[in-house]
C-alpha cells in the first residue's frame, strides 16, 4: 500500500512467479490528498496524529445508526459495521459536530477498509485467506492505526493479515534487483 494499491498473487518463491490481480487508486495518495483538504493537516505524520484521536463513527453511517441495534441483530449484521463512510456529513443537524480528528480517523478507516475488502476477496478466490502480506509505506511500521484497523477489519473477515518490517522499501528493493538483473544479463544500456 502506497499512492495506491496493488495486489499481487504470488504463486512460489521463484523468479517472477506473481500477477497482479487487483488494485484500487485508494490508497496513502488518497489519504494525505483528502486530509490535507478536509483538515489543518499538511503532512502525513500530521495526518496521522489527527487521526489517532479521532473517532470515526462522527462522522462514518454505521448500520446500527440505519436498522438500529435490535435490527442489526435480527440481520445478524454487527452494529459498528461501517455502511457508508463520511455519511453523516451529509445529515448534520444544527449543534451537531464532527472534529478534524474524526474526519482524519474515518479517513484512515475508509482508505484500510477498501483495501483489507479488495485483498481478502482476491485472497478467498485464490484460496490463500490464512496468509495476506501488507507491505508499502503507508502500512509502514509507524502507521501502527492502519496496520491495527487492517489486522482487526482482516481477521473480522476470516483472514490473517501479516506486516513486513521495513516494508515501505520493499518495491524499491524489487525494482533494484530487475534493474540489477537487466544488467547483469546485459539487456540494458
Amino acid at each position: 500500500m502506497g499512492s495506491g494499491v496493488s495486489i499481487l498473487r504470488v504463486d512460489s518463491a521463484e523468479e517472477r512467479d506473481f500477477v497482479r490481480v487487483g488494485g484500487t487508486a485508494c490508497g496513502g495518495g488518497t489519504f494525505l490528498g483528502l486530509a490535507r483538504a478536509l483538515t489543518s493537516a499538511t503532512t502525513f505524520d500530521e495526518a496521522l496524529e489527527l487521526a489517532a484521536t479521532g473517532d470515526a463513527k462522527h462522522a462514518d453511517k454505521l448500520v446500527s445508526d440505519i436498522y438500529g441495534e435490535e435490527g442489526c441483530a435480527n440481520l445478524g449484521l454487527p452494529g459498528t459495521l461501517t455502511a457508508s463512510n463520511f455519511a453523516k456529513l451529509g445529515d448534520m443537524a444544527p449543534g451537531w459536530s464532527c472534529s478534524e480528528k474524526d474526519l482524519a480517523r474515518s479517513l484512515l478507516q475508509m482508505v484500510t477498509q477498501q483495501s483489507v475488502l479488495l485483498a481478502s476477496a482476491f485472497a478467498r478466490h485464490a484460496g490463500c485467506i490464512d496468509r495476506v502480506f501488507f507491505v508499502g509505506g503507508f502500512v509502514d511500521e509507524p502507521n501502527w492505526m492502519a496496520r491495527e484497523r487492517i489486522a482487526a477489519n482482516f481477521r473480522g473477515l476470516g483472514g490473517c493479515a501479516y506486516f513486513l518490517k521495513h516494508s515501505d522499501f520493499l518495491g524499491a528493493l524489487g525494482s533494484l534487483k530487475c534493474a540489477l538483473k537487466v544488467l547483469e544479463d546485459g539487456d540494458g544500456q
